[in-house]
């Protein structure tokens, strides 16, 4: 009766592994802003910021969050990153610009900021237990193929978002035309 359970056992085990092994069937792949034309985005909206003198980061997030293009300037500072990286994030989050959500969690006019919790990330909106991920700075977009959301970019470094957001939109303005072949 032993080997019985024992064969039966192993068989299956061995039978669990074959079905474990087999090629599952590919999920469509998304579709997704193709490297070569994010990292030409990336490079007009940064020569638009050298431009005007600014020094600043670009950053191409998918949609999924993935980083996908990280461009820093000569000279923007190191914390430009992970301020553009939070601007594209947030575009993704909220389905908003990054500009736009900041607005739409706004104090209302004539209310005192609250004072700032030691260490806190800079441009968190208000309240407790928000996402650290957001911001309320403008400079992020979302990037459209066909209508549909697959990615956003976003500049950190120039002196105000609605800068940052300029350059960005320079830089969406230079390949405008392989997101409509798309």
């Amino acid at each position: 009766m032993k080997r019985i359970l024992t064969l039966a056992g192993l068989a299956a085990l061995a039978s669990f592994q074959a079905h474990a092994q087999a090629p599952a069937a590919a999920a469509p792949a998304a579709p997704e802003l193709p490297l070569a034309v994010a990292t030409e985005w990336a490079q007009a909206a940064i020569a638009s910021c050298t431009a005007s003198g600014y020094a600043v980061t670009a950053t191409y997030l998918a949609a999924d969050y993935t980083p996908v293009v990280i461009l820093r300037n000569d000279g923007a500072q190191g914390r430009t990153v992970d301020i553009a990286r939070r601007k594209a994030y947030t575009v993704l989050k909220t389905g908003k610009t990054s500009g736009d959500y900041g607005a739409s969690v706004a104090l209302p006019a004539g209310t005192p900021a609250p004072t700032p919790v030691a260490g806190a990330l800079p441009g968190l909106p208000p309240g407790a237990n928000v996402d650290q991920n957001l911001i309320i700075w403008a400079g992020g977009l979302p990037v459209k193929l066909g209508g549909k959301v697959v990615g956003a970019v976003s500049i950190s470094g120039a002196p105000g978002g609605d800068k940052d957001e300029a350059c960005a939109q320079a830089g969406l303005a230079k390949i405008a035309g392989k997101l409509a072949a798309h």
